[in-house]
């Protein structure tokens, strides 16, 4: 196995705990999330929800369904961890943080993905892009 890693971080004009709600809620992804199609939650607990993620990504000019569990952990009221199990042996582990700033916060994520050596390039570059995207229009979708 191989891992990568990357961080992201943005501003947002809201409280810590009110991102990290908006961020647990993967079924508010929809339409900010370039891959995702649908999000549902299957299973909770105190502080966590399992959901079951459908996304259609690209393999060059081609698009493929694929369908995977996501579990979403409230750590504390400003931090969150997603465990995501995207096909057997391939992972993304996402520690978020939300900082107060003046008035709002800043969210930073970091995301550790796994995967068999010939696909952790893949994995990440999408998961990249996918985040990125997200957090580039969470202050919109926050204000």
């Amino acid at each position: 196995m191989a891992t990568r890693t990357f961080e992201l971080t943005t501003r947002v004009p809201v409280a810590p705990e009110t991102a990290i709600d908006f961020l647990a809620d993967l079924a508010a992804h929809r339409g900010m999330h370039p891959y995702l199609v649908e999000a549902r939650i299957v299973a909770s607990g105190e502080g966590w929800h399992d959901w079951l993620v459908v996304e259609r990504p690209a393999l060059g000019p081609l698009r493929y369904t694929i369908r995977f569990p996501a579990r979403m952990t409230r750590t504390s009221p400003t931090t969150l961890r997603g465990d995501v199990t995207a096909a057997p042996g391939c992972t993304l582990v996402t520690s978020t943080t939300a900082v107060a700033d003046g008035s709002g916060a800043t969210v930073t994520e970091s995301t550790v993905v796994t995967a068999p050596a010939l696909l952790v390039g893949y994995m990440a570059k999408h998961a990249r892009v996918a985040h990125e995207r997200t957090y580039s229009l969470l202050p919109r979708e926050l204000s």
